[in-house]
């Protein structure tokens, strides 16, 4: 059975390209170590293991093939800031390129179509392609807010779904949501139910938020758009990283048997979700 939903991981991966690799590194572009370094940092500072954890055989899935550092998927193609679609530093403000590094206009826009107009044409074409009825961004998020994010050092929740909307999952200020106030409420609901032992084990609090610390899920909202041809609903799904990394000296290492019981949960709460559709 093939459910009428598509998910998407665009944070996932740690590949660069070698010539954004040879930008950033300089000369130490042929040092395997300074390499390896690099790649290491930059696939922590992504949204690690998301591929496994949102794994859904049952459905349409699409995974990042390079970094969030690269371009990032999740941002408006025209999305400026530290954030933006194209980062300048990492989450903790630290440069990924070397002192006097200056991304020209054509370098952004040849960079945009190369990695960020591809893998949106194929997000668009399996749109066209298959009935798909809802769609889900699947992410993770740092224990605690980091340098550059809206919360910068508070502690964040165990799970937050994002739907443009606030705490109730109702509008703001008008502006429209990815998904109906009445479906994000059920869907909280689905998410306590479905990863209540796993919410149960750890310390977070809340369990599951809505629209905190973000209510912004940028792929989302723009598949949902009703000026487009065919909108799709859609939300965004954070896990906090506690959930499923292990943390000594500095370094993150995965949990397994809580990453697949994290897939193993998700897959029984789309089932649920499924019949809400």
């Amino acid at each position: 059975m093939t459910l009428p939903i598509m998910v998407l991981t665009p944070h996932q991966s740690g590949y660069l390209p070698t010539e954004i690799l040879a930008e950033m590194l300089g000369e130490q572009l042929y040092e395997k170590e300074a390499r390896d370094e690099r790649l290491s940092w930059l696939f922590d500072e992504g949204d690690p293991y998301t591929d496994i954890i949102f794994h859904l055989p049952e459905a349409h899935n699409l995974h990042a093939p390079y970094s969030r550092f690269v371009v990032d998927l999740n941002r408006f193609r025209d999305q400026g800031g530290a954030n933006g679609v194209i980062k300048l530093t990492d989450f903790e403000g630290r440069s990924l390129y070397p002192d006097g590094f200056v991304l020209s206009d054509e370098a952004r826009e040849q960079r945009l179509r190369r990695y960020w107009d591809s893998f949106h044409q194929e997000v668009e074409a399996s749109l066209r392609l298959h009935d798909i009825k809802l769609l889900i961004n699947g992410h993770s998020m740092q224990p605690r807010g980091p340098v550059i994010g809206p919360d910068a050092g508070k502690l964040r929740p165990a799970i937050t779904l994002m739907t443009n909307g606030d705490a109730a999952g109702n509008t703001i200020g008008g502006v429209r949501t990815s998904i109906e106030p009445d479906f994000a409420r059920a869907t909280v609901k689905l998410l306590e139910q479905h990863f209540a032992q796993l919410l149960e084990a750890s310390s977070l609090e809340p369990a599951v938020a809505l629209n905190d610390p973000w209510s912004m899920d940028e792929t989302t909202f723009r598949y949902s758009d009703p000026e487009r041809d065919r909108a799709v609903p859609g939300f965004g799904i954070e896990f906090n990283r506690a959930l499923y990394l292990t943390y000594k000296e500095g370094k993150e290492y995965p949990n397994e048997p809580v990453i697949r019981a994290l897939n193993e949960a998700f897959r029984a709460f789309i089932v649920d979700l499924d019949g809400l559709i």
